[in-house]
């Protein structure tokens, strides 16, 4: 195992982590590393998921940042702009547009460069961890510029390379 997967998965067992479990913000479904699964809670918007599947590359963690997008568990790839978060224009979410294979926004590995020298404070640095990815995300999702999205219930399905791999093992 690598410095890299060794650093994932200790971050992943830490008590911030585990408070952001709790507390119903995130959960993770897997690992198969450099890839991890996650599920990161929406608020309760009329009509719209309960969150939806954040997929994300962590090769080189903590040093890179990872590399993160909104999935679609049954079809396991990009989930389909017209299923991604909403604005109450209607209008996809700025951080959730698709763009390149990441997030739009300063913590991705391959958004950065858009924004150089700007927004230091939202910047993947190599003393973060997983659990600042994922408040960021949360972040995003529980303003109050998030109106909601259509989503399939397919697209919470957990991709197969993770059920196989998950198989039989507790909750």
């Amino acid at each position: 195992m690598g410095p890299d997967q060794n650093a994932l998965l200790r971050d992943l067992a830490s008590p911030t982590f585990k408070v952001g479990v709790r507390r119903g913000r995130w959960a993770l479904l897997g690992v198969k590393f450099p890839i991890a699964m996650f599920f990161v809670a929406a608020p309760v918007r009329f009509g719209g998921p309960t969150g939806f599947l954040l997929r994300s590359d962590c090769s080189g963690y903590p040093a890179t940042a990872p590399n993160s997008q909104l999935w679609h568990g049954r079809d396991n790839q990009p989930l389909a702009d017209a299923h991604r978060p909403k604005t109450r224009q209607g209008d996809t979410m700025i951080a959730f547009k698709m763009w390149a294979a990441c997030l739009y926004h300063p913590i991705d590995r391959l958004a950065r460069s858009h924004w150089p020298g700007q927004h230091q404070e939202m910047c993947w640095t190599a003393d973060k961890t997983i659990v600042f990815l994922l408040e960021t995300v949360h972040g995003i999702l529980d303003s109050t510029d998030y109106a909601g999205a259509t989503l399939p219930a397919a697209a919470l399905e957990l991709p197969q390379e993770f059920v196989a791999r998950n198989a039989g093992t507790a909750a």
